[in-house]
C-alpha cells in the first residue's frame, strides 16, 4: 500500500469509528426508551426493534474497522 492509500483508510478507518460510536448512542438511547415504555407495548417494541437495528448496524462497522485495521496492518506487498 502506499503512504496516500494507507493515509486514506486511516481516515476511512477514523470515520467509521466515530459513525460506530454514534451507531452505540443511538442504541443506548433506543434502549433506555424501551426500558421507559410500559411492557407488552406496541411502543416497547418500537424501540427495542429500533435499538436491535443499531447494534446491528454497530456490529457491521466494527466488523470493517477491524478488516480495514488488518489491511493497514498487513505487510504491503509490492
Amino acid at each position: 500500500m502506499t503512504a496516500v492509500m494507507l493515509d486514506e483508510t486511516a481516515t476511512v478507518v477514523r470515520e467509521l469509528g466515530r459513525a460506530a460510536a454514534a451507531f452505540a448512542q443511538r442504541a443506548l438511547e433506543q434502549e433506555a426508551c424501551r426500558d421507559r415504555a410500559r411492557p407488552g407495548t406496541a411502543v416497547q417494541h418500537r424501540h427495542a426493534h429500533s435499538a436491535t437495528l443499531w447494534r446491528q448496524a454497530e456490529s457491521s462497522l466494527r466488523a470493517r474497522i477491524t478488516e480495514l485495521e488488518a489491511e493497514l496492518e498487513a505487510p504491503s506487498v509490492l
